[in-house]
């Protein structure tokens, strides 16, 4: 008899936790509908495609099927959008947002205007691992990294914190490039124009992706000059790879965390604090839609991959080992993007 009281008990027991959490994604699922949710995108070009991919094919995968509409947020390559995020939106599920990848890095490279901890964002995955690329115009006079070691080669880019001028800045103050650094654009798509009209002769730091909304090396407009990632890409087998400018363990970590931004290429995330229902709903739609054949079919007539994607657990894991970069290497890092500001 007494057996049968403690089965009973724990029959019992878990018929009311599974009515609790029956309730609580009842509540999850209701929320959205009828909902709008803002998705906040940091750049144009193929930061906006894939934003807009998300937000046509995503609302199918959320119960409710809210809408969600894209707003554009330039500023600091991917800071200024970030910092809202973390600091003004709302925290309840109806604000994500789709950032540059150096928002991975900022708090340890730029602490005093990254005003955030990345670790605590709550994050939906990654849609691709991208390449950044080095790339000049065709008629530039500098057509090589070799070339810029002797000869003034005129890059540009947005600010301290994007790839284009952070890649510039460490070629130049560490590895002893003979670079005049132009900074202040908006976005690369302000880049382009500007390596258009010769403003300036190439870029450092830019998606692939991104290089793909242009026609420009199909019509070889452009030369690649270098390659942040592990190996060759096989459209470009023999431009030269930036881990190979390392000389030692330190500056190896560095361009380690060159490279990360370059693999987490399109990362969406929510502010912190997001329910943990909600978040896992925001998570789950993210992954489906990264599966959805609509959503591949309209980000391959763009020209952009989804190669490699990563999910919301696996993106924070490697946001977790970018904050355990040795100090050394950040502090080095950081001393070097002090040393160009104070420059300017």
């Amino acid at each position: 008899m007494h057996n049968r009281a403690i089965a009973l008990r724990i029959l019992l027991s878990s018929l009311a936790v599974c009515a609790v959490a029956a309730n609580q994604a009842g509540a999850a699922d209701s929320f959205y509908a009828g909902k709008t949710v803002s998705l906040i995108v940091s750049g144009s070009g193929g930061y906006e495609g894939y934003a807009r991919g998300f937000a046509k094919h995503m609302p199918k995968y959320i119960p409710g099927k809210p809408n969600i509409i894209v707003q554009v947020m330039p500023g600091g390559s991917g800071l200024r959008a970030a910092n809202y995020l973390y600091n003004v939106a709302a925290r309840d599920g109806s604000v994500i947002g789709a950032t540059h990848g150096s928002v991975l890095t900022a708090p340890l490279l730029t602490p005093d205007v990254a005003l955030f901890d990345s670790a605590k964002f709550s994050w939906l995955g990654n849609a691709t691992a991208d390449t950044y690329l080095g790339y000049v115009w065709h008629t530039s006079p500098i057509q090589s990294m070799e070339e810029a070691r002797t000869k003034l080669f005129i890059v540009g880019g947005t600010s301290i914190g994007g790839h284009g001028i952070d890649t510039a800045v460490v070629a130049k103050e560490l590895f002893g490039f003979n670079l005049k650094i132009v900074s202040g654009y908006r976005s690369s798509g302000e880049t382009k124009v500007a390596l258009e009209r010769g403003e300036i002769q190439g870029t450092l730091g830019n998606a692939w992706s991104s290089l793909k909304q242009t026609d420009w090396y199909e019509k070889k407009l452009v030369h690649i000059i270098l390659q942040h990632s592990d190996e060759p890409r096989p459209e470009f087998p023999d431009a030269p790879l930036i881990k190979d400018w390392a000389r030692n363990d330190t500056e190896r970590q560095i361009l380690e965390i060159m490279r990360v931004r370059g693999e987490i290429t399109r990362p969406f995330l929510a502010p912190p604090g997001v329910p943990a229902d909600r978040l896992e709903i925001l998570r789950t739609a993210f992954d489906a839609t990264l599966r959805d054949s609509a959503f591949l079919s309209d980000m391959a007539h763009q020209g952009l991959e989804v190669e490699r994607p990563l999910s919301g657990k696996e993106l924070a894991v490697v946001v977790d080992r970018v904050a355990k970069t040795p100090p050394a290497a950040a502090q080095l890092l950081r001393d070097t993007f002090d040393k160009y500001k104070d420059a300017r």
